[in-house]
């Protein structure tokens, strides 16, 4: 906006000035001159409405005013100064109201008016508030808001506006020395660039309760805003200043706090009261209007120029629509400008994707002159003009000919193939019948016509049983339309049923040949020479014969044939072979046969046999028909069949109807069934297939479960019995009654209406819904021949057996188990039969499937009445103790149920196997070995850890098995004996060699008894580490490796040990002295 000065017109006398608004106010000033909107030279330019109070003389509504009823108020003079100066507020006296018209009216210093609220003494106070609207009937572009107070200003107030009519009460602005508290907002005045400027500030600077009277408030609209300087630039500043209605919402009462006494005087002080209120802007017309009026209804809107409309100007005009709309601005108008529609519209649109390409926006409508276009700038489609400035006229191309109804600037059509003239209207020469699809040339079927068509209509001339306008199709009665056949086609066989006809689908041709190669001859000696078709056409020909069509003679000489003895044909002589058509037409053919007989005889035809003579045949074929996909045989025939006919060839009678003659040919005609109108008979017999629930050869009857007149020919002849399952019944003739005669098993009664004992139900309902009869599931567990075992309604077993109960006998009672449902009792509910020194006394009874018992501790069993594996000894309320064998000497952890002795490895003893037998020692995991001591040198059988054993006098030896040096063994006495003096002498010699070695062997033994402890250990730990039952690998293949070595180590040491023990006792033996004495000088003695 241009820059102005702000005059003192805008400002009410002894206003401050508030900063800023000579800044919005030279924004909103327009320029002057003698037309506003145009310039000197005719140029359109921004315009705007004078700069005013929008608020004076305008209506304010005010939630709460003095007056109603009257009360007194007081002037209010300082906190420490008590007001004698009251004066009376009265709405009824025109001299004491205060109401709110007084706010917009002309405002004087002199003689001061104001509006005002209640006062304290009424509740007005917050959160209490009091709201003050002013409407101001349009938008105006707002500049400020001042309010002049005839009090001191409130503490907390705020002011809202409305961009629109009816629309959101938005925050405009709010003062408060309490913004945080009362708004939830923190005190602010400006905005940083790029922040939203459609943001209300709060504001402390005019919350002071002083001074207490003639207080200003002044709201600048765009101060602090950073688009200010750009207003026209902003969208979002020019919709900031929008307002359509203003609300002032007063919220707290500046006080001394003398409030809280609650004085009557003080609280008469303090109250809301304004003396002016006023609200400076434009009426908003977008830079395209310098005033506004009131329209034809009393609206105040702008008085619109450069060709925009709408009560802000903020829309073109109908026919201006050639760009979008746009604000003026100081730089550019922004004119609408007309649309160009060539002279020929007066309508049009705007539209962006035509403005985007081409820089105008304007599209026209309802062009006249048959134009059409954006600018009315061409013809509409299927119209054409000689000259440019012309109106358009119509092609007329012929709907028909053309290929389409638009033409060129000539008026000349574009024609379809063999169409020709300026507007397509007629055919070429050689075409006919002119049509959506051109003209057509003449296309007579040659099969079926004669000559030509006529040039004008395409009608063709046709054969004898061929019609239609191209001779393409046969007459009815009459088919396979083919160009050999000279009356066009081949008449309806039908066996005589039905003369509609047509070609089958789905038959191929077939060739039939014979080269004499193979076959039997039956003529006699000396019959001329003749021959048979092969067994492959007498078949076919046996299922349709009349589907031949070609027989071929190959001749080796000319000849005359002759077929059959039936039918007699004159071939003529060809040099080399001969066709001839089997059809009834053919010249020369004896007897002379109609189409249908002729057809009749191939169809019962069953061998074809030729009598030639002075003639070589080399090869027969007859062209025949099958079912298949290969070259069609339109020859073969599908026929519409009358009523009673059914088939391709309507050979075969319809449902409902039959034979006339029994197992009669398809040539004998079909005729009604005789079911009494109850069914369908056997098309061949005639026997009835029998409906509408009857039965017999003519439905004569009705069926089992069914009662009435079959004779009557209804459909409900037969009514179903009133009988369960629909079982057989009889009417008595006497009173009518129908009475049920076969029951259903279960049931009983006239309409089996009980069930029977041992079944339950309620077959008819009596009771509430149908139940039919059905057995008592009692699962085989009742007396079958005792009556009332279930209810004969619920179906509830009343006399379970077998130890049974339940609704249905389908569970064991308490104390039993097993199947209840078993097909015999010997497999059904069996006691439990608890073992009472295994079982729990304090749980009765046993698992009703299973029979398990429930067992003590460390018992196991169905009936609880064993130990389990490693247990024993088991006692009444104990259970059963632990074995407790030794890991070493036990073979395995259980042992004996009653005793508890554990199976010992060889040679061990004890109750846990924890020790050696007697004469037995090197207790191990093997077990114990035999110690083997003599029994005439020991002293006990029982021998040391190293085996060795304790000997009697005299005897020596790890068994004691020998008599020690100078010793001898007495027969008599079974003693060892000490030999005569003489041998003291060598055994004083031998004695200290005799020592070391014993000593030796004592070391040895003492050796191998450490082995057998480490081998013991290592078991042990084997076995702690669960080897045996796939323990860690790694653990358990190195204690293998290393058992292994300490059994190779004993076994060495043990052999070591038996072959010094043999050297000492050969030293220690009697009669040994010379082998002493050859050792001891070997040895240097």
């Amino acid at each position: 906006m241009a820059p102005q000065e702000c005059g003192p017109g805008d400002w009410s006398r002894g206003m401050a000035r508030p900063p800023g608004l000579c800044l919005l106010a030279l924004l909103a000033l327009g320029l002057g001159g003698s037309s506003p909107c145009w310039d000197p030279r005719g140029q359109p330019r921004r315009c705007m409405p004078d700069f005013e109070n929008a608020a004076f003389g305008r209506a304010v509504r005010a939630t709460n005013t003095c007056g109603s009823p009257p009360e007194d108020y007081c002037l209010h003079m300082g906190a420490h100064h008590a007001s004698a100066l009251c004066h009376r507020c009265d709405a009824s006296d025109p001299r004491r109201h205060h109401n709110a018209s007084l706010l917009t009216d002309f405002h004087s210093q002199e003689e001061s008016t104001w509006w005002q609220s209640q006062s304290m003494a009424f509740g007005i106070q917050y959160p209490n508030s009091v709201n003050i609207t002013l409407h101001l009937g349009k938008a105006y572009e707002i500049t400020y808001v001042r309010l002049k107070f005839h009090t001191s200003r409130p503490e907390s107030f705020a002011i809202y506006k409305r961009s629109r009519a009816e629309g959101p009460w938005v925050p405009f602005q709010f003062y408060s020395a309490s913004c945080q508290k009362t708004y939830g907002k923190q005190p602010r005045q400006y905005l940083r660039p790029g922040e939203d400027e459609q943001v209300a500030f709060c504001s402390d600077e005019f919350s002071d309760i002083s001074p207490l009277s003639g207080g200003n408030v002044a709201f600048s609209t765009l101060e602090g805003r950073p688009s200010a300087y750009n207003f026209d630039g902003s969208p979002a500043l020019q919709e900031w200043v929008t307002v359509t209605d203003l609300l002032i919402s007063l919220n707290r009462l500046n006080t001394f706090g003398d409030d809280i006494f609650k004085d009557p005087k003080v609280l008469q002080s303090y109250y809301y009261a304004i003396s002016d209120f006023s609200v400076g802007g434009r009426c908003k017309c977008n830079g395209h209007a310098s005033e506004c009026a009131p329209d034809e209804a009393g609206q105040l809107v702008c008085v619109c120029q450069h060709h925009t409309a709408g009560a802000d100007c903020e829309r073109c005009q109908p026919f201006y629509q050639d760009r979008p709309w746009a604000r003026g601005t100081a730089e550019a108008a922004h004119e609408c400008l007309p649309c160009n529609c060539s002279g020929r519209s007066e309508e049009c649109f705007y539209d962006r994707e035509l403005f985007r390409s081409s820089g105008h926006g304007g599209h026209c409508r309802n062009c006249r002159d048959n134009t059409a276009g954006p600018h009315c700038e061409s013809c509409r489609q299927n119209y054409y003009r000689w000259e440019p400035q012309g109106a358009c006229q119509p092609c007329h191309c012929h709907p028909a000919g053309s290929l389409k109804p638009q033409c060129d600037n000539s008026g000349t059509c574009v024609c379809k193939a063999n169409v020709t003239g300026w507007k397509c209207e007629r055919c070429k020469d050689g075409y006919h019948s002119l049509s959506e699809g051109g003209c057509r040339p003449c296309t007579c079927d040659p099969a079926g016509s004669v000559g030509t068509c006529d040039p004008n209509t395409g009608h063709c001339t046709c054969k004898e049983r061929v019609e239609g306008h191209l001779c393409n199709r046969c007459q009815p009665g009459w088919f396979n339309l083919q160009p050999h056949n000279p009356i066009g086609c081949t008449s309806c066989f039908c066996y005589g049923h039905s003369s509609a006809c047509r070609a089958a689908d789905g038959y191929e041709e077939i060739h039939i040949r014979s080269d004499f190669s193979h076959g039997n001859d039956p003529r006699p000696p000396g019959e001329t020479e003749g021959t048979a078709l092969p067994d492959s056409a007498k078949n076919i020909w046996e299922i349709k014969i009349f589907w031949a069509e070609h027989l071929l003679l190959e001749l080796a000489s000319g000849a005359k044939l002759s077929c059959s003895t039936w039918l007699r044909l004159a071939l003529s002589c060809l040099p080399h072979s001969l066709s001839n058509r089997l059809h009834e037409a053919q010249e020369g053919a004896e007897p002379l046969l109609s189409a249908f007989s002729f057809q009749r005889l191939l169809s019962n035809l069953t061998s074809l046999r030729l009598r030639v003579s002075r003639l070589s045949l080399s090869e027969v074929q007859l062209t025949s028909a099958r079912p298949g996909p290969g070259p069609r045989a339109g020859w073969v025939e599908e026929c519409t069949c009358p009523m009673g006919y059914t088939g391709q060839f309507c050979q075969s009678c319809a449902p409902g109807f039959k034979r006339e003659i029994p197992f009669g040919s398809p040539f004998i005609s079909c005729v009604p069934c005789t079911c009494n109108q109850h069914g369908d008979c056997h098309p061949l017999t005639g026997h009835c297939q029998c409906l509408h629930n009857t039965e017999g050869p003519s439905c004569e009857r009705c069926s089992p479960g069914f009662y009435g007149n079959p004779f009557v020919g209804r459909s409900d002849d037969c009514k179903p019995c009133p009988c369960p399952g629909r079982s057989p019944c009889t009417e008595v003739p006497s009173s009518g009654e129908v009475v049920c005669t076969h029951c259903p098993p279960g049931q009983r009664g006239k309409r089996c209406q009980l069930c029977d004992d041992g079944f339950f139900g309620d077959p008819l309902g009596q009771r509430g819904p149908v139940h039919p009869c059905e057995p008592c599931q009692c699962h085989g567990n009742v007396d079958l021949n005792a009556v009332g075992n279930c209810d004969p309604v619920s179906g509830r077993c009343l006399r379970c057996l077998h130890n049974t109960m339940g609704e249905h006998c389908e569970r064991c009672r308490p104390g039993f188990y097993g199947d209840a449902l078993a097909p015999s009792p010997a497999g059904k509910c069996a006691p439990c039969d608890c073992n009472p020194m295994g079982s729990d006394p304090r749980l009765e009874g046993c698992d009703p499937v299973t029979g398990q018992c429930h067992c003590l501790p460390h018992v196991t069993g169905r009936a609880c009445g064993q130990c389990q594996p490693g247990y024993y000894g088991l006692e009444p309320t104990v259970g059963c103790k632990s074995c407790e064998c030794h890991p070493t000497g036990s073979r395995e952890s259980g042992c004996h149920a009653l005793t508890g002795q554990c199976s010992c490895q060889p040679g061990v003893t004890g109750k846990r196997c924890d020790r050696c037998q007697h004469g037995f020692f090197g207790f191990s995991a093997r077990g114990c070995r035999a110690c083997n001591c003599s029994p005439l040198g020991s002293i006990t059988p029982q021998c040391h850890e190293n085996s060795t054993c304790l000997c009697h006098l005299g005897f020596v030896g790890y068994k004691c098995d020998q008599c020690q040096a100078n010793f001898f063994l007495d027969p008599l006495s079974s003693r060892c004996q000490q030999c005569p003096a003489c041998y003291g002498l060598v055994k004083d010699k031998v004695q200290p060699v005799h020592c070391a070695w014993a000593t030796l062997l004592v070391q040895v033994g003492q050796l191998a008894g450490a082995l057998n402890t480490a081998q013991g250990r290592l078991t042990n730990a084997s076995r702690a580490s669960s080897c045996s039952d796939h323990g860690p690998p790694k653990t358990c293949t190195l204690l293998s490796e290393i058992g292994a070595v300490l059994q190779s180590a004993q076994q060495e040491i043990l052999h070591a040990a038996d072959t010094l023990a043999t050297m000492v006792g050969a030293l220690s033996g009697p009669g040994l002295l010379g082998g002493l004495v050859a050792i001891l000088g070997g040895a240097g003695m």
